[in-house]
Parts: structure tokens; sequence; C-alpha cells
């Protein structure tokens, strides 16, 4: 993640039924965000109350680097891009300050590791539901 750009994944979940998993994410989540040490990239924390503006639904974040010193916040998006396809995009906040060097290369790999275990944990609820396709 970098000032010029953000971080997504497709997800194979029912665009329809979005809303349903992310009410079962944030009903067993025990807190009002989702908090995960990610070894040396940082620690990131992803507010689980998504807000919905027609297709789109947002929350917020924030990212620690390495040494809990650096933070970033950015916005979550999950946006329904086909029947069975939902986009799951981190991007930078306006405010956030815009790392440089090794530093912007660090919150990148954070932010990927960020939308992968927000990702899994999207689509385990989906499966868990039935919301989503089963090979």
């Amino acid at each position: 993640m970098h000032p010029c750009g953000s971080v997504e994944r497709a997800l194979p979940i029912d665009a329809a039924l979005l809303g349903d998993v992310l009410l079962r994410l944030r009903r067993d989540s025990r807190a009002s965000a989702l908090r995960w040490t990610l070894g040396d990239k940082g620690a990131a924390e992803v507010e689980v109350a998504f807000a919905s503006d027609g297709p789109e639904w947002t929350s917020r974040a924030r990212l620690w680097n390495y040494a809990g010193m650096g933070m970033t916040t950015a916005t979550v998006r999950l946006v329904a891009v086909a029947p069975d396809e939902v986009r799951l995009t981190l991007e930078p906040t306006a405010s956030a300050t815009s790392p440089s060097g090794d530093d912007a290369v660090s919150m990148s790999d954070l932010g990927q590791a960020t939308v992968d275990e927000l990702a899994e944990e999207l689509l385990w609820h989906a499966t868990r539901a039935g919301l989503t396709f089963r090979d």
C-alpha cells in the first residue's frame, strides 16, 4: 500500500448476500475491531461495523509498522462487481502520511497481509453460512 495505490483482492461471495456475511462477522467479533499481529510486517486493526452505501460497504482500518511507531489509517471497501464476486480493497486515507522507500514497501506488504487476513475471515463466514461457492 502506498500513496498512489491500494491493495485489493477478489472474493467468490454471492454479492446479494454480502450484508449477511458482514452481519455474521460483526456478531462473531468480541470487540468493535478485528486485530491481527502480522509478524515482522506489523499489526492491523479493521473495524467490523461496515456501513452500506448501495452496493458498497466501507469501514476503517489502522495499520502499525513493525516497530509499532508509525500508524497509517485506511478505508476498507467491499464492492459487488459481479453476481458471484466481491472486491475487497484497502486504500490509505487522504490524511495518511506518505511513507517512502523501505517504509512504503513494508506498508504495502502490511496492507496486503491485512487484506488477506480480512478476506479469510469473510470467506470463512460466507462458507459457514453457505453463501459462497465450494469446489
